[in-house]
């Protein structure tokens, strides 16, 4: 399919693979999509500004605090991609017809003509993925003027936040496309409208859409609209405008009575002088985009919405009734169509708009009749005669699923680092991800489907899987079953359902080639640790602090996605007592934080203490309540009236050793490299031989599910023998 996207400054149109639909999602054949004026051409500029050798001190800045966060890799990889221009996906508002639906989606069905919304889903291109609740239904006869839905909501929203009533005079700042939109409803809503802008054609427009008052922008500006009001001033002012200067919002609050409402919906500057919201008790709004959910992105897709009672107005909710308004013919689209051209011809149609000829432009489509195959989730079937074929190449081919942030600054770059290793094929469900990893790493294949990476004619012979938690069991197994090797970023699984397939599988194939990545043992430090610790006689008391800090809870690593903190990355440390102590535990016993405060979660801030077999004791302490500044992870070992200290690992100490084993690094060596080093050499090798046994790696499954369970109770105690 064909999709508009900005590279290096420049509207390109390429030829991409179809987005994949997951069961909340709806794919829609794309009729029209709407170019905004405002939101696209400030995207243009920021790419063009980022090219720029301008603002070298804070881009210098950036670099530096990347090196910290993420190593020199990391950040050559970040560099890299900058300098190549990354690719961005184009378009948030466009309309069609539904040519499949997911398996919970309720409101829509196939065949449904909608309109579409969102920075990420409404691209300009043939065909669309977008969340349920960020489509509405709409007639086939307004189907193209539903295009511009999207920016409709938005400004709708900001006449929600004005909170007008029948009669009252509003005043619109800038009379661009929102601006445009804002007079007409403001018309419809029973108000008298004062349009303000600083070009001549813009004010003439909106009196063609009603207004009462046009006036521009000049010295006599507060007077005019004080002769206008009788010296009250305005009952709202609503900031349509896009400006770098606060002066705009200064002047918002001269124009506006006392008690009255200023909303921000535009861009711009919020240095707020205190004196004048003081002096006149000003209401001041900054709308939300195009309503309430605009930001819980995470149960967007999942297709949660705010209860109606209570939030009677949410995104979805503005966009059916902006619909509704155009099938009523409330709403004029016409004038504000200023150019319309065909997708193949995008860049034309941006060039009007940075040439500022016009608010709007259209693009229409062909509306392909293509019916996709949505991504399947099932656990593959195994056969006992299945073969796995040893990636024995002088270069094996590796497909990475899942290009996000860890992958783009910790997998990827250590890869591409190898010589016996080779990035051929990228696949995450951001196409624009994809292309730019593509770009960075000279991959052959881009696309947004992992089962596009394991066909047959696929240049890969192993499968690094970074994608989110809930998706790495039916991933990887589905892979393996397909002969390729797995490396996969922890967890393993998420829930008992899929241990027991993870179990079940790897029972039947004990040669498959999987490698989970638990890195902390690989840890050059760790491995210091385990040579002392191996020779002990007594049994081990190890306690590990991780002082993982803050993530809101909208964040996808808190949801169903992701499984949670405990499965998530206090994994990494349950397998390393494991590790350490070369036992088995027997018992477990966890205490998590009960408390009111709605951001706290027991699985980010908990204790947990495991008894082993050999009697080692060791504890883990995770909380996201701490300061980041400082130090993440610490480790303190108690032995043979020996005790070691590892801080953050950049400091080894030890007490009753020799003073050669303590060491100081400048920068943190997690144990990513190794890992990576022996899942590759393992796969050369006549035999594979996990980095991590498969027991281990079920017994760190079961055990980090029990953990996380006794956790979400509150806390408790349990044998695991």
């Amino acid at each position: 399919m064909r999709q508009v996207f900005l590279q290096k400054g420049a509207v390109v149109v390429q030829q991409v693979c179809e987005p994949v639909m997951d069961e909340y999602s709806v794919l829609v054949a794309v009729h029209y999509s709407f170019i905004s004026s405002g939101t696209e051409a400030a995207t243009i500029a920021q790419s063009e500004q980022a090219l720029s050798l301008q603002n070298v001190s804070q881009k210098m800045k950036k670099v530096l605090a990347s090196v910290a966060s993420h190593g020199i890799e990391g950040t050559t990889a970040l560099i890299k991609s900058k300098l190549k221009g990354e690719t961005q996906a184009l378009g948030y508002s466009c309309s069609g017809r539904v040519i499949a639906v997911g398996s919970k989606v309720k409101q829509v069905r196939v065949g449904d003509y909608v309109a579409c919304a969102g920075a990420g889903y409404a691209h300009h291109a043939d065909l669309v993925c977008v969340p349920e609740h960020l489509v509405a239904r709409v007639q086939k006869e307004v189907l193209k003027q539903a295009s511009i839905t999207t920016i409709g909501a938005i400004a709708l929203q900001g006449m929600r936040q004005a909170k007008v009533q029948l009669g009252e005079i509003v005043c619109v700042m800038g009379l661009g496309l929102l601006g445009q939109l804002t007079v007409q409803l403001a018309k419809r809503s029973g108000c008298r409208v004062i349009g303000v802008d600083l070009l001549e054609d813009r004010l003439a427009m909106a009196k063609g859409f009603g207004a009462d008052w046009t006036l521009p922008v000049s010295a006599s500006l507060q007077e005019d609209i004080a002769y206008i009001t009788g010296h009250h001033g305005v009952d709202a002012t609503i900031i349509t405008a896009a400006a770098k200067e606060d002066c705009i919002l200064q002047t918002a609050t001269e124009c506006t009575r006392k008690r009255g409402t200023v909303v921000v919906v535009g861009d711009v500057q919020l240095k707020v002088e205190r004196a004048p919201f003081y002096q006149k008790e000003l209401d001041l709004r900054i709308s939300c985009s195009y309503g309430p959910g605009r930001y819980d992105a995470a149960y967007e897709e999942r297709g949660v919405d705010y209860p109606y009672a209570y939030v009677r107005w949410t995104e979805q909710r503005n966009m059916q009734a902006f619909v509704q308004l155009l099938a009523d013919n409330a709403i004029d689209i016409a004038p504000l169509i200023g150019y319309e051209a065909t997708l193949d011809t995008a860049h034309e149609a941006y060039e009007q708009i940075k040439a500022r000829t016009c608010l709007g432009a259209l693009l229409s489509y062909d509306a392909p009749d293509v019916q996709p195959q949505m991504q399947s989730l099932e656990v593959p079937k195994t056969s006992s005669e299945m073969r796995f074929l040893p990636a024995r190449k002088d270069t094996i081919r590796v497909g990475m699923v899942g290009a996000g942030g860890f992958a783009k600054v910790k997998l990827m770059p250590l890869i591409a680092k190898r010589s016996d290793a080779k990035l051929t094929a990228i696949a995450d469900a951001d196409i624009a991800r994809s292309l730019n990893a593509k770009k960075v790493y000279g991959a052959a294949t881009a696309c947004t489907d992992y089962a596009d990476l394991l066909k047959e004619h696929a240049p890969v012979d192993a499968l690094v899987i970074a994608s989110p938690h809930t998706y790495h069991c039916a991933q990887a197994l589905d892979a393996l079953s397909k002969s390729k090797a797995v490396f996969l970023e922890k967890p393993m699984v998420t829930n008992w359902q899929q241990l027991k397939d993870f179990t079940a599988f790897l029972a039947s194939h004990p040669s498959a080639p999987l490698c989970v990545d638990y890195n902390r043992s690989f840890a050059p430090f760790m491995q210091k640790i385990k040579k002392v610790v191996s020779k002990r006689s007594t049994p081990l008391v190890a306690h590990y602090r991780m002082n993982a800090g803050m993530i809101p809870k909208d964040h996808w690593v808190q949801t169903e996605i992701g499984a949670g903190r405990i499965i998530g990355e206090a994994c990494h440390i349950i397998d390393l007592f494991y590790h350490l102590t070369d036992s088995q535990p027997i018992s477990v016993s966890v205490e998590a934080m009960q408390t009111d405060h709605e951001h706290l979660f027991p699985t980010d801030n908990l204790s947990v203490q495991l008894s082993f077999e050999d009697g080692s004791l060791c504890s883990l302490l995770y909380t996201a309540v701490g300061n980041t500044k400082m130090s993440k992870e610490r480790m303190e070992l108690f032995f043979d009236g020996k005790s070691i200290v590892m801080d953050d690992y950049k400091e080894l100490k030890g007490y009753g050793l020799p003073s050669h084993f303590n060491e100081t690094v400048s920068r943190a060596d997690k144990g990513h490299a190794q890992l990576l080093d022996t899942f590759f050499t393992a796969l050369r090798a006549p035999q594979y031989v996990p980095p991590i046994s498969f027991e281990r790696l079920q017994k760190v499954a079961e055990m980090t599910l029990i953990i996380d369970a006794l956790a979400c109770k509150g806390g408790g105690t349990q044998n695991v023998v």
